[in-house]
């Protein structure tokens, strides 16, 4: 039933597109009628048919211009007595299986096509003559025919032009009977071809005709066209037609057939060849792995199409419209330019080459010198590196292949590891650039910790996939491996055997040794598949902190990674050193009860790294500050935004070192080692502070004046305190959070103050000193004021000491770079004329600060112990009026910042 619907569809279409009508054709309206009568026609007036009105445009057929095809319908009989007066454009007889049209008298009917379908018929009603212009064609579909009428002789003619065409009953060599016109399919036509497009100035006509033929004389063929050369000549069947310009000619071809002969002209173009393309090849790279071909000239335009068609090995063509090519593997392929006419320029040959291999046979590399990054570099014997190696990418087929410490091997693109082994040694990389190539086989990546205490934890992070926590420390005993639970906010127990997700970390407890070992250290072996790409940790949850870890076999730059992340993340990264506990008889155990190395978090962020200070033997390390470049293999805490823009935490190979123009090395593992001091890109002035005490104490602050960093809180450049040692704490103090480091806005000012705070759980003496400094602070006095003593002491100088109950003290201290009494800025003369000018009075227990010259930026209030009472910034007013202290009578020491950095104290009874 479908496909019936379907089918009548079909039909009903054709249908439509046969039955298609223009202004002016006319269609018969009568089964009998006479041609000079309206009523026997509908005209069709560009909308309806209808009958004609008699004016013109609308007469009879041709007796107006304008007329357009006539057609005798089915069933429907015309007789034609009258000739017509004007050109019509055609005359159909018979639609479907009948029609008719009667020579009622010699008539002319103007029309230089007729066609008589399958169902029609022309008939004479005597001895009459139907005369049709010259040049006309008579087209017979049998069975359709032109009918004697019963009359049959001479007299009974078509006329085409003056020739007498056919006759009832012909000569049987001057016309043809109307019994040969039928058989032949009516009047003999011509029919020039040629083949579309010319391109060029040269083509190759092909001459035939239809119709009937008159069996004595031979059909002869005659082309002409003027700027027109044929070849052999101009009377050959198919010649060879050219010109001298490209351009649109008119061509005829006439055909003769002893007395008659017919025409057709038609419109030939000879098209232009385009020129010849010239384009320039990129041959494959490491970073564009295939190659690309692009079309130079002509340049793109309307019409043009550019093809590329391969021709060994791979034989495929792709043509657009840009010239541009990509993707192509190797071969040989050959560009062609096509116009808008068709026509396809000469090909111009192309070889996209391989990329070039430098194998390693155990004793030289192939090409003769030390592979580059466009190369692809293939190990075929044992190699053991002496520097860096860089390339496209890297097969490893045979060999013991070993990557020494401090050696990095950079790739653009994958590694395979097929057959052999392949090896890095502590402190090596693997680099690798593009984040979407699939490493294959395994290799060994070896970490060292220079610990083999049993009780000391190592944060980890695997480099490779399909680690497990066992064989990462094979010698640990099997209840000592642990992840962090950051929703739960406590240590998770993980079965030894479970494989080390990527870029989750883990803490692991030292090898279980059955007697005491030798001093050395630890070397954690990650066997597997090197990570390489973008990975992300999802879920993340607001506030909570999380133990993650550097994912790569080569070194993480902190700040990529913290600015990448700066949507989720807070700016501080933690980072834990394993020293011992406090106790006596351990390493570096100083003196008395309180003898300890303790253990802590190193911190880092935009500002710089913080470190914990720890010892060898009587070497203190000072200067194991985290530098911003996060080891392979290194496990560290982060924490989370209170609201998290994104739900996930992001690595990619942008944030690797060595990638992207990120420089350095991979040697600062946290375990217990030196490490170099390191310079920033952007604009930093900074003070590392310590506090220490005798028994080996340590803790460490970072104050620093950085780009973008402001005086309020900043998660990019601020720190807060994780508060891992558990004997002391040390920290700035701003919006009553504890910071290890504290960023600041830049310009450095010398007047800016800095609170200190710090905490201890043990009595005692310690000391406040200088570790480093850089930036403008390297020639800047640096002072500390203790408010309880009432010093101002130069740490340039010498470290400050004092002695501490065991508690929480955030208001003792102050960080400053001026010193009011000694300060060259703010001579005796100076100080007395701003004191002058600066009253300070209490009455009914209201205190009221007045300053008439200078206004006032800052107010703080303490006792005779150095503790605050009260403080007041940005004031920004020439008075202050301060009431409601709960507090005993004493006196109070007032000091007032004013707005030109000046410092006057005063001292009031309360």
């Amino acid at each position: 039933m479908i496909k019936k619907l379907l089918f009548t569809i079909f039909l009903l279409l054709v249908q439509t597109v046969v039955l298609a009508q223009t202004l002016g054709d006319y269609r018969s309206n009568v089964t009998s009628g006479n041609w000079t009568t309206l009523a026997s026609w509908q005209y069709y007036n560009g909308s309806s048919w209808v009958t004609p009105s008699g004016t013109s445009p609308q007469g009879y057929p041709g007796q107006f211009t304008g007329t357009g095809t006539v057609t005798i319908r089915n069933s429907h009989t015309i007789t034609i007595s009258a000739s017509t007066s004007n050109n019509f454009t055609a005359l159909i007889i018979g639609e479907g299986i009948s029609g008719t049209l009667v020579i009622g008298a010699d008539v002319n009917v103007e029309t230089l096509s007729t066609k008589i379908n399958a169902g029609g018929i022309i008939t004479f009603s005597g001895n009459n003559e139907i005369r049709f212009p010259v040049n006309a064609t008579i087209i017979i579909d049998s069975p359709g025919k032109i009918d004697n009428g019963g009359t049959c002789n001479n007299n009974v003619a078509v006329y085409i032009g003056d020739t007498k065409y056919a006759v009832c009953k012909g000569s049987g060599n001057a016309e043809f009977s109307f019994e040969e016109i039928n058989l032949g399919g009516g009047s003999i036509i011509a029919n020039p071809v040629y083949s579309f497009p010319i391109c060029g100035n040269t083509t190759v006509l092909s001459g035939s005709y239809s119709g009937a033929k008159l069996a004595v004389y031979p059909v002869t063929y005659k082309w002409s066209g003027s700027g027109l050369t044929f070849s052999p000549s101009d009377t050959a069947q198919s010649p060879t037609v050219s010109t001298s310009t490209s351009g649109t000619y008119s061509l005829r071809l006439t055909v003769t057939n002893g007395n008659y002969s017919n025409y057709k002209e038609i419109t030939i173009i000879f098209n232009a060849l385009p020129t010849t393309p010239t384009v320039t090849p990129t041959q494959p790279t490491c970073s564009l792995v295939t190659g690309k071909i692009t079309v130079n000239t002509p340049v793109p335009a309307s019409g043009i199409t550019y093809t590329v068609t391969g021709t060994s090995p791979v034989v495929a063509s792709v043509s657009n419209t840009t010239g541009l090519f990509s993707g192509l593997t190797v071969g040989n392929y050959t560009v062609t330019t096509t116009n808008a006419s068709g026509c396809i320029s000469s090909g111009t040959s192309i070889t996209i080459n391989t990329q070039v291999t430098n194998t390693w046979n155990g004793s030289a590399w192939s090409t003769g010198s030390v592979p580059t990054s466009s190369e692809k570099i293939i190990f075929a014997g044992n190699y053991s590196s002496s520097s860096d190696l860089v390339a496209c990418s890297c097969q490893v087929n045979s060999g013991a292949v070993v990557i020494n410490s401090s050696n990095t091997l950079t790739l653009t693109n994958e590694l395979v590891v097929s057959g052999g082994s392949l090896t890095f040694e502590n402190n090596s990389s693997l680099v690798q650039i593009n984040n979407t190539v699939v490493n294959t086989g395994v290799i060994t990546y070896k970490r060292n910790n220079t610990t083999t205490r049993e009780t000391d934890y190592t944060y980890w992070s695997s480099p490779v996939a399909g680690q497990t926590l066992k064989n990462a420390s094979p010698d640990t005993l099997s209840d000592k491996y642990y992840s962090f639970d950051a929703v739960a906010d406590d240590w998770n127990q993980e079965d030894s055997a479970n494989v080390m997700l990527v870029g989750i970390g883990y803490i692991i407890r030292g090898p279980h040794y059955t007697s005491i070992p030798p001093p050395g250290f630890y070397e954690a072996p990650f066997n597997g598949t090197p990570n390489n790409g973008a990975f992300s940790l999802t879920g993340i949850i607001a506030d909570k902190s999380y133990l993650i870890g550097n994912p790569y076999p080569s070194a993480l730059d902190a700040d990529k990674f913290l600015t990448d992340n700066n949507s989720v993340l807070d700016g501080t990264l933690y980072f834990w050193t394993h020293n011992t506990a406090i106790g006596i008889g351990v390493s570096n155990p100083g003196t008395g009860i309180y003898a300890y190395s303790s253990d802590d978090y190193a911190s880092y962020n935009l500002t710089g790294g913080v470190g914990t200070g720890n010892f060898v033997g009587l070497d203190e390390q000072i200067s194991n500050k985290p530098s911003g470049k996060i080891a392979s293999g290194q496990g560290f805490f982060a924490s989370s935004k209170l609201v998290p823009a994104s739900s996930e935490i992001v690595f990619n190979n942008s944030m690797r070192i060595g990638v992207g123009g990120i420089t350095g090395n991979n040697s600062q593992f946290f375990k217990i080692t030196k490490s170099s001091k390191t310079t920033s890109a952007i604009e930093k002035h900074r003070v590392w502070l310590n506090l220490t005490n005798a028994q080996g104490a340590f803790k460490q602050a970072l104050v620093g004046y950085v780009t973008n960093a402001t005086n309020e809180y900043d998660n990019a450049f601020d720190g807060e305190s994780f508060d891992g040692n558990q004997f002391v704490d040390f920290y700035s103090v701003n919006e009553d959070k504890n910071l290890t480091i504290q960023g600041r806005a830049l310009p450095f000012k010398e007047n800016d103050e800095v609170p200190l705070g710090y905490s201890s759980t043990i009595n005692g003496t310690f000391s406040i000193a200088i570790d480093q400094v850089d930036g403008v602070l390297s020639s800047q006095n640096v002072f500390i004021e203790d408010k309880l003593t009432n010093v101002i002491h130069d740490l340039k100088e010498s470290s400050y000491s004092f002695v501490t109950e065991a508690g929480i003290f955030n208001n003792r201290f102050v960080l400053r770079y001026t010193n009011t009494i000694t300060n060259k800025t703010l001579g005796t003369g100076d100080f007395e004329t701003l004191d002058n000018t600066v009253l300070v009075s209490n009455k009914n227990k209201q205190i009221k600060i007045n300053s008439s010259v200078q206004t006032i930026d800052k107010v703080q209030v303490y006792d005779l112990l150095g503790r605050s009472i009260y403080q007041k910034i940005n004031v920004d007013a020439n008075e202050l009026a301060i009431s409601n202290l709960v507090i005993n009578h004493q006196v109070l020491l007032v000091k007032i910042g004013l707005q030109n950095g000046k410092i006057v104290t005063k001292k009031i009874g309360y």
